[in-house]
């Protein structure tokens, strides 16, 4: 039995799955704040399932991932795929970053899965290449390339790469000098970005990106300012196709890709993510944001553990 683990900074999920498939009525959710670390979680998760035995153990962290080591971003939690492994009594483990293991989930989710945000078509072919999008406390991509049965998500840390020149380019129309308080791509594309921007145009720097949220369509300044913000997700996506050729897809998942996509400021993100290129590609992958939160654990199930 495989014990798979969705790591958060707020929350963690654990279930059980067997060949590549989330045992039902496994999945458990525990609040972070109640435990002192990955063990005490574990310790608890297995008490509550009645202690089966388990042979391999696949971790997702909301966090960078340097080989068998890990260590949550916004939580002093470290993670140690050989200590886990040998913990639990385990023969194989392996620790993955939380957007890794959405992007193993993709080839299998279901419409119920996904909410739509923009219609597209997925061209016949032997490869398909899909992109998770992770926009919430943090930001990060996972490319899927999918060949058969075969897929692969190589690990990527795009959110601490310099901001685009067309995003700065946006925000320097918009206010001269914006651009200088977002110089890598998830110091704009983050719960803490949205709030930076929405100070920056309004004035107003106690919000979180919640009450953002909450605002839009009824505080004109806030509303106009979240408008603008799709613009700029849009002209970010235009540079993530270059790179990543994602025409099977695009997935949003975290927490401000989900609010913000569920807001009449998608359209305008599809607007200007839809602007032709001046080289000859044609923008007709679907938009879809990820709405099931154990998608980890399912990606968790379907990837190879180390031998």
């Amino acid at each position: 039995m495989r014990l798979v683990a969705d790591i958060g900074g707020t929350n963690s999920r654990l279930a059980l799955a067997r060949q590549g498939r989330v045992q039902p009525g496994t999945a458990r959710s525990y609040r972070n704040d109640d435990f002192s670390g990955f063990d005490a979680v574990t310790d608890r998760f297995l008490a509550d399932i009645g202690k089966p035995r388990i042979t391999e153990v696949v971790v997702a962290v909301a966090g960078p991932v340097i080989g068998t080591c890990a260590r949550l971003t916004n939580r002093d939690w470290s993670f140690d795929a050989a200590l886990i492994t040998d913990r639990l009594g385990a023969a194989r483990g392996r620790l993955i970053n939380d957007l890794t293991a959405l992007g193993y989930a993709v080839p299998v989710l279901e419409n119920r899965h996904l909410h739509p945000v923009a219609a597209g078509i997925v061209p016949d072919g032997p490869v398909r290449q899909s992109l998770v999008v992770g926009i919430g406390t943090g930001f990060n991509v996972s490319p899927v390339i999918q060949s058969g049965d075969m897929v692969l998500c190589p690990d990527v840390e795009m959110g601490h790469v310099t901001l685009p020149t067309g995003v700065a380019a946006a925000l320097e129309t918009r206010q001269p000098g914006l651009s200088l308080g977002f110089p890598t791509v998830e110091d704009c594309f983050s719960g803490r970005g949205l709030t930076r921007l929405c100070a920056a145009l309004t004035g107003q720097g106690d919000l979180s990106p919640a009450q953002i949220v909450e605002a839009y369509g009824i505080v004109a300044d806030l509303t106009e300012a979240v408008d603008f913000y799709a613009d700029l997700i849009g002209c970010l996506l235009r540079d993530l196709l270059l790179a990543y050729m994602p025409m099977a897809g695009i997935y949003f998942a975290g927490s401000v890709a989900r609010a913000l996509l569920s807001l009449p400021a998608a359209s305008r993100l599809n607007t200007t993510f839809q602007h032709p290129f001046d080289i000859n590609i044609r923008v007709q992958c679907p938009l879809w944001i990820i709405a099931d939160d154990r998608a980890g654990l399912l990606g968790c199930s379907r990837i190879a553990p180390m031998p």
